[in-house]
Order: C-alpha cells, then sequence, then structure tokens
C-alpha cells in the first residue's frame, strides 16, 4: 500500500488536501470518497505512511460499532444518512465539520471520510444499492464486535510470547554484560586476585562480544528486515517457525472464510469478494487473491483456487463442490470452516507461546546460573582467601 495526497476543491471554492492510502491512484481517487470534478491533482505521499500513523485520527472501534448502531437508528426514524452521521458522531474528535460531511454523495463515502473500518464502508455501500442500510449498517456493527472478541482471545496467547521472549532476550544481555564488566574492572583496573572459572570465562567472552560486534548483529537484523520475503521464504519450514508459517496460513484463511461469509450473504459474487480482498491486501497476501483472481476468471472452483500451500488445506477440502451447494448447505460449510479455523489459529497460538516461554525460561534460568557460578562465586571465594 502507498499514500497519496488529493488535492480538491472545497465547497468554498479553495483547494484542499486530502491523505489516501491506496495502491494506484484510480484507487486512490475511487477510496477518496472526492468528487472526480473537483479533483486538482493527485500526487504520492513518501511519508505518508508514518504521517498517518503519528497524526491520523480514528474513532476506536468500540466507538464505530456504537455509532453506526445509533446511525442506523436514526436512519430507521426518517433522517438522512447525511444528518444521521451528523448526529451520531463526534466530528471535532477526527478534525472534521459540516463542510466535510457536505462533499459526500453516497452513504459509504461518509464511512470513508470518517476512516470507519472497511466493513461498514463496504456493507454500507452494498446496503445503499440494496435498499436496507439500516439493516446493513446493524450488520456492520454486529461482525466488527465479534472481530474484536475474536481478537482479543486471540491477542492472548501472543501476548505472552511476546514478553517472554522479552525476558528472555534482556537477560540473556543483560547479565553478561553487567557481569563480565564488573569482572573486567575487577581483574584488571583493581586488581583483585580472582581466580576464574569456566562460567567467568564464558560471562566475559559474552560480555567482549556483546560490546565489540554489537554493529554486526544489528547489520545482520536490518539485512533481515530488509529482505525479510526471501528470509521469511527460506526459514518459514525451520522448526518453530514453521508455527508461525501454520498460525499465518491459519489466519490468512480465516480472514477470506469470514469476509466471504459476509459479502456473500450481501449478495457479492465470488469475483467481487476476490476483487475486494485484493483490494484491501498488501504484501504477499495481495499477490495471492491476484493469483486467486486470475483463476476464478478460468472457471475454476474455489476448491481448486485455494489448493496452494499458502492456504490451509481444510479450505481446498471442504470447498470442493462447494458451488453445487444449496444456499443452506453453504452456510453451514462456511460457519463450520470458521469456527474450525479459529480452534486451529488458537491451537497455533498457544503452542507458540508455549515453546517460547519454555525457551525464555531456559535462557533466564542459564543467564542468572552463568551469572551466579561465574560471578559471585569467585568473587565471595576471593573474599573468604583475602
Amino acid at each position: 500500500m502507498a499514500y497519496f495526497v488529493i488535492k480538491h476543491i472545497g465547497q468554498e471554492g479553495n483547494i484542499l488536501t486530502k491523505p489516501v492510502e491506496a495502491v494506484t491512484r484510480e484507487e486512490a481517487v475511487s477510496n477518496s470518497g472526492v468528487q472526480a470534478r473537483n479533483i486538482k491533482s493527485v500526487d504520492v505521499d513518501h511519508l505518508g505512511a508514518i504521517r498517518a500513523a503519528l497524526f491520523e485520527k480514528r474513532l476506536p472501534m468500540t466507538e464505530q460499532v456504537l455509532a453506526l448502531v445509533t446511525i442506523a437508528s436514526k436512519l430507521e426514524t426518517g433522517r438522512t444518512p447525511g444528518r444521521s452521521v451528523a448526529e451520531a458522531v463526534d466530528l471535532k474528535k477526527l478534525d472534521l465539520n459540516q463542510a466535510d460531511l457536505a462533499a459526500c454523495e453516497r452513504p459509504s463515502d461518509y464511512f470513508k471520510l470518517l476512516r470507519f473500518d472497511e466493513t461498514a464502508v463496504l456493507l454500507a455501500d452494498a446496503g445503499d444499492k440494496a435498499g436496507n442500510l439500516a439493516d446493513a449498517l446493524k450488520r456492520a456493527a454486529a461482525v466488527m464486535r465479534d472481530r474484536m472478541k475474536t481478537k482479543k482471545e486471540f491477542a492472548k496467547p501472543m501476548r505472552a510470547a511476546a514478553i517472554n521472549f522479552v525476558v528472555g532476550i534482556a537477560s540473556g544481555i543483560g547479565f553478561p554484560i553487567f557481569g563480565g564488566r564488573m569482572l573486567n574492572e575487577f581483574i584488571y583496573k583493581q586488581k583483585f586476585p580472582i581466580t576464574l572459572t569456566t562460567l567467568s570465562h564464558i560471562l566475559m567472552g559474552l560480555d567482549y562480544f556483546y560490546t565489540n560486534y554489537w554493529p554486526f548483529i544489528l547489520a545482520f537484523l536490518i539485512g533481515v528486515t530488509v529482505f525479510r520475503k526471501r528470509a521469511w521464504e527460506i526459514s518459514r519450514d525451520w522448526p518453530l517457525f514453521n508455527l508461525f508459517n501454520n498460525r499465518l496460513r491459519c489466519r490468512r484463511g480465516l480472514e477470506f472464510v469470514q469476509t466471504y461469509q459476509l459479502l456473500t450473504a450481501s449478495g457479492f459474487t465470488n469475483p467481487q469478494v476476490l476483487q475486494f480482498m485484493h483490494e484491501r491486501s498488501k504484501g504477499r497476501v495481495r499477490d495471492l487473491y491476484q493469483e486467486a483472481l486470475e483463476l476464478n476468471k478460468e472457471v475454476r472452483e474455489l476448491g481448486q483456487v485455494f489448493e496452494g500451500d499458502e492456504w490451509p488445506k481444510i479450505i481446498a477440502q471442504n470447498m470442493r463442490g462447494f458451488e453445487q451447494q444449496t444456499l443452506e448447505g453453504r452456510a453451514r460449510i462456511l460457519s463450520n470452516l470458521s469456527e474450525a479455523l479459529t480452534e486451529m489459529f488458537i491451537q497455533y497460538s498457544e503452542n507458540i507461546a508455549g515453546k517460547m516461554g519454555f525457551g525464555s525460561m531456559v535462557v533466564l534460568i542459564s543467564s542468572i546460573l552463568v551469572f551466579a557460578l561465574g560471578f559471585y562465586v569467585p568473587l565471595m571465594t576471593t573474599r573468604m582467601t583475602m
């Protein structure tokens, strides 16, 4: 994804600028919510990602859900979409005003302008075309609410894994640097007659390595970051890394199944669903949906489209003959797939957290033992001798 700056004519005739995230200029214009005739220029914003992360204002997901329900209720009382949005959303929080809303033509334009979740934008557009906008917004609120609960459930084991990893790395670096540096101070500067053990030499060796070779370690990490795609292709089948790879595939498949279930219930066809997933994806996932679109154009059924190694096998297995099923049968297949992928995703997350927790604990205990036996024991022995 890239960021573009769109310069357009405002309601009062002045030139306004609007940052938009998109892949192409055409997509930026489409996502901007600004009428094409009012656009003066579309330029690439090279610092857009940094600026968006630091300064772009969005409503928290909980507030978006509440706003969608409120807007739907107001629509049911006969209010227009513009008035409903103005009454339900605090525009000041987003640095917007009534003039910004006046430039919106369709209901989905309001939600693009307010930087709502893409689910709200998509269902607002589908509901507007189908003539049931209020129901569509309620459905979007329910989907977003369920997604928040699911994310919290998914985050628990990975949060524990991240904490364990940080603790393990900190102990594996901090103890040797502190202990090795102190031993060097006592032996070479204060001339203490310390009898070093094997663990003392290990402690000092690690301190020397971290102190003198940190530029190479940093360069290695930067290289891995820059060439992360190639590095991931090489390492994703290694032990532990394959768990991350399986977890990533489950997440990718789960996002597709849940989105497919939502969009097809709103009347979208397979090509439209794949096109939507392609437009909202980034990096490798975007390429995968591009491949899926091309296979779908060849009149391949969904079971064949998702047979690649980048997707969980369970999707291809359950999607075979999917198009020949009744609507009730399709809904049942998608619900079962969603439940199965959710369970698989949580299991992989817990497995990763367990292995990283065990590894971090081993590093922590080893660091403490090396520090205690390599630093304190020689120091106490020296004091007793003196």
